[in-house]
């Protein structure tokens, strides 16, 4: 979703995944008890989680909930502008300039 910058908003899993390891920790439970506690979470998606790696929405959502996270802690909008054509020819370092083809240098050579 772009916000009136052009910023996407995007999740800090790495953020995310160190609350929740503390929150695990702070609960007592190993991966497997929160396995056994959490009947939707399975052990690959608590690892995913603790680890810091992307979960579907759904899935990020879910974990939140049963941790007692805020979900909206972790949600980040990169400032970052859209890229358009503009904006990238604003940014050329190299100047336009016309190069010598291969017709160019044969007319040369003809021209000698």
């Amino acid at each position: 979703m772009e916000t009136e910058g052009g910023g996407v908003a995007e999740i800090a899993f790495h953020q995310f995944g160190d609350a929740f390891r503390d929150r695990l920790n702070a609960l007592g439970y190993s991966l497997r008890r929160a396995e056994e506690v959490w009947p939707e979470a399975d052990r690959a998606m608590l690892s995913r989680a603790i680890n810091g790696k992307v979960l579907s929405a759904g899935n990020y959502l879910l974990l939140c909930e049963y941790a007692g996270l805020d979900p909206y802690r972790y949600l980040t909008r990169d400032p970052r502008r859209r890229v358009t054509m503009k904006s990238i020819l604003d940014q050329m370092v190299t100047p336009p300039v016309s190069r010598e083809t291969r017709s160019e240098i044969a007319k040369l050579k003809v021209r000698r």
